[in-house]
């Protein structure tokens, strides 16, 4: 463990439609554990969180929250605020009101144990109602476009206008939302998706090492009209902060809902690989802007862990010019639970746990491949430190590390990493936890379109309540963590003395000195 002054506190949402309410009781809960904890370790003059990342829902959950604190210069105040967005979103079915509906399914269950339960069905049929009337806070009635395309009449899309969602989000959340860490503000991190090149985007609302703020993605290409390998840049730039728009961008579902369209710099650069061992030529083309399609970034990456450690490191690298990377706290709220109690063979059923396999938390890999290169930095520096102590000259080390990978290339200019760059900008991972949504019996396919009041009040009470039924475990393995490391730390400093004193020793004896 690091020195409590250098820690950075992640929170990252998942994506989940309806789900992010549960996000919100999280949220709550986490909000009260973390005050608790402040003041138990003396860490009161720290932000609750540092970086606030999300995708799809849990992007407009991230905005709320990151646009809050900015505007009233603390945390205090936003649970209930982002609590009270949720019950803004909230709407009653007509299935609700029916009281009959309810009683009797519960009587017709009870004799056929194949059927649903009551709150199941309820919660079936009002996803039905919503899907094709809307909730008003969130998303119109879905529109019919007929096919063309096959001239095939059951070949219908049917789309539904989120206009409502980005008001509601525009009334809860202050855009643009520029933050600055010497400021003491949250960062907030979003992903997208580019329809077209299928490249993962994000948005952020720290400042780049040039002072704008902007993102930048490149994708290569073939011309097959020229034969010619291109090089396609991009740059979507918002120097005023991040706006209402990219939160969209990160949240509009695939087929549900439309596209959302932004304005994008394109610059288009020919490669000659006719020198490929020697060197690359390439001629620079006129930049020109183009408008480009954005997609839920759920449908690549949920859970955007390896963005954050890759902003993070880039931020303090390449801004703060600093090799002295905070290391990271993460908290990570997983929507769709990985284990179900058993094996569905119906067709909601089915489909809900598919959902659930999709979309679930899969960033076990990225938080090893962090650890891994994070020991390998470690280890690196250590034998650096050690060669300079005894008498290798930097000149020489210097060399070692100027030295071009073979297997790491930059994206943006095709150059190839050295050894040295291997060991820069590497965020260290200093404990990470996930806040695990249990399996309810009672969910169904289309969970995420349910936005009733009885639905998202249970959803916001969940997450209070299983956040801190599982704190007391999260702090235990934290402080277990925390004593092996100080044991581990203890151990080498004894060990490395004891070999300085045996060196010491023979240096002695034998005339010589180190």
């Amino acid at each position: 463990m690091e020195n409590e002054d250098n820690i950075q506190r992640v929170l990252i949402f998942q994506g989940g439609g309806a789900l992010g309410a549960y996000e919100a009781g999280v949220y709550k809960g986490l909000y009260e554990w973390f005050i608790e904890l402040d003041k138990k370790y003396d860490r009161d003059n720290k932000p609750l969180f540092d970086i606030v990342a999300g995708t799809s829902i849990g992007s407009i959950n991230a905005a709320i929250l990151t646009s809050y604190v900015k505007e009233n210069k603390t945390f205090e105040g936003s649970a209930e605020h982002l609590i009270n967005f949720w019950k803004y979103l909230s709407t009653e079915s007509s299935i609700d009101k029916n009281s009959f509906f309810y009683n009797w399914w519960s009587y017709v269950s009870s004799i056929n144990k194949k059927i649903s339960s009551a709150e199941s069905a309820r919660r079936y049929y009002t996803t039905k109602e919503f899907i094709f009337t809307g909730v008003p806070n969130v998303f119109k009635p879905p529109k019919p476009q007929f096919d063309y395309k096959f001239l095939d009449a059951m070949n219908i899309l049917y789309q539904c206008d989120n206009k409502p969602l980005k008001e509601s989000l525009e009334k809860f959340a202050k855009f643009p939302i520029a933050t600055s860490f010497d400021n003491n503000e949250p960062r907030l991190i979003l992903l997208s998706v580019d329809v077209q090149e299928g490249i993962p985007i994000v948005f952020d609302s720290y400042e780049t090492e040039d002072g704008t703020r902007k993102s930048e993605y490149v994708y290569f290409g073939k011309n097959v009209k020229f034969n010619k390998q291109e090089k396609h840049e991009y740059v979507v730039r918002y120097d005023d902060g991040v706006k209402s728009d990219f939160v969209m961008a990160s949240s509009s579902y695939p087929i549900n809902f439309p596209y959302t369209e932004l304005e994008v710099e394109e610059r288009i650069t020919a490669i000659d690989n006719s020198l490929k061992e020697k060197s690359t030529q390439s001629t620079p083309q006129k930049i020109r802007k183009i408008t480009k399609y954005f997609w839920d970034g759920g449908i690549m990456i949920n859970t955007p862990l390896k963005e954050v450690l890759v902003l993070h490191g880039r931020y303090w690298s390449r801004v703060k010019k600093s090799h002295d990377i905070p290391p990271l706290r993460i908290c990570i709220v997983n929507l769709h639970p990985i284990n179900h109690d058993s094996v569905p063979f119906d067709m909601d059923g089915i489909i809900e746990r598919k959902n659930d396999l999709l979309y679930h938390d899969k960033t076990e890999f990225d938080e090893l491949a962090s650890l891994l290169i994070s020991d390998y930095v470690t280890l690196s520096q250590y034998f650096i430190d050690l060669a300079e102590k005894n008498g290798i000259s930097r000149d020489l080390i210097e060399i070692l590390l100027a030295q071009k990978c073979r297997s790491l290339q930059w994206i943006g200019n095709q150059q190839n990493l050295t050894y040295g760059d291997l060991l820069k900008g590497k965020p260290k991972i200093d404990f990470i936890t996930r806040i695990q949504r249990k399996n309810d019996p009672d969910e169904i396919a289309n969970k995420v379109f349910d936005f009733s009041i009885k639905t998202l009040t249970k959803l916001i009470n969940d997450g209070y309540k299983e956040t801190m039924e599982q704190t007391p475990g999260i702090e235990k393995e934290f402080l277990e963590q925390l004593n092996e490391v100080k044991k581990q730390r203890e151990e080498f400093n004894k060990r490395e003395e004891d070999v300085r004193k045996k060196l010491l020793g023979k240096g002695k004896n034998n005339q010589t000195t180190i």
